[in-house]
């Protein structure tokens, strides 16, 4: 699959590439060079929700948006799940590490979650904080969430097209 051929945003919602589902310890990676997912690694604890990145974003650490998706069914790797972003969780490091949370715009049972505060981020904040092998240094809400998407997409623009 061909992931610049895929919008980052469609219809206000953001366009997920799942590379990780829910509820696996299996960590992939996806190499667009070679259209394929590399098992990375074996993780202690399982994904709480479908992680991948938006499409045609460029962060400031140099890749693709990451994005942690929030649903109450199972999807597949390679799958785009269109989201609404409701926060973003900062890691501390050398250069800031942010992962988009959102939740999946299809999923019924998270109609009513519009930011972070309307869900618990227990078990994201942990997973997160394991898998990055970094503490949280902040958390911000659904605009400040907004702002970040529109900021990646910008800067894609910038470095590739």
């Amino acid at each position: 699959m061909d992931v610049s051929k895929i919008s980052p945003m469609d219809s206000g919602l953001v366009n997920v590439f799942v590379e990780c589902v829910n509820g696996s310890k299996d960590f992939y990676e996806y190499s667009k060079d070679t259209d394929s997912f590399k098992l990375k690694g074996i993780l202690d604890i399982s994904f709480p929700g479908a992680y991948g990145f938006v499409p045609k974003t460029h962060h400031v650490d140099g890749e693709p948006l990451d994005v942690m998706v929030l649903m109450s069914g199972q999807t597949s790797q390679g799958a785009i799940v269109p989201s609404r972003p409701i926060g973003v969780m900062r890691f501390k490091g050398d250069v800031p590490d942010d992962v988009l949370i959102a939740v999946a715009a299809s999923d019924k049972s998270f109609d009513k979650v519009k930011d972070l505060k309307d869900v618990d981020l227990g078990d994201v904040k942990n997973f997160l904080e394991s898998f990055n092998k970094l503490k949280v240094e902040v958390v911000f809400d659904v605009v400040h969430a907004k702002r970040s998407v529109d900021a990646a997409i910008n800067l894609y623009k910038k470095e590739f097209e």
